[in-house]
């Protein structure tokens, strides 16, 4: 998910920001890596169109219960900004407080789909969901659905 969208935002032309718990490499499970150039704490929404959570071990280890990104998450949809879960990245969304009464997918995980409910979410099994300003996915094979429906919504 990494990979793709992150060559995809920079042939649209955008100016991508990659930010995690710290600045050090960041390793995903099947060997890619990536470097970020701030963190979490770092980050400020109102520099950004949108914020884009890569699903993934990653996410559920580091990000689903990450109180800082949740309030980073918070202040950018008091701000309309777009937020965006690949796979199982929604649950972070779900924990958050965002997908109350909200329609989101998540990867087809039990404990994904049962935090998501939990947390008052309408869970549609569907590869790519959007409502309002969030957009879920449910699989990484969606990944290029997932980037052009991002695309799309930037361009609006």
């Amino acid at each position: 998910e990494y990979e793709y969208l992150h060559e995809l935002f920079l042939e649209e032309g955008a100016i991508v920001a990659v930010a995690s718990q710290g600045t050090g490499k960041a390793l995903g499970r099947l060997g890619g890596y990536a470097v970020p150039q701030l963190s979490i704490a770092e980050a400020k929404p109102q520099d950004y169109d949108a914020i884009v959570l890569i699903g993934g071990y990653g996410a559920y280890a580091f990000l689903w219960d990450n109180i800082q990104l949740h309030e980073l998450l918070r202040e950018a949809q008091q701000l309309n900004k777009l937020l965006v879960a690949a796979s199982v990245s929604a649950v972070t969304l779900a924990n958050a407080g965002l997908l109350q009464g909200k329609n989101a997918t998540v990867y087809p995980d039990y404990n994904a789909a049962v935090i998501l409910s939990e947390k008052g979410a309408n869970h549609v099994y569907q590869s790519v969901v959007v409502d309002d300003n969030i957009i879920t996915s449910n699989h990484p094979r969606k990944v290029k659905q997932l980037g052009e429906t991002i695309v799309a919504r930037l361009s609006e």
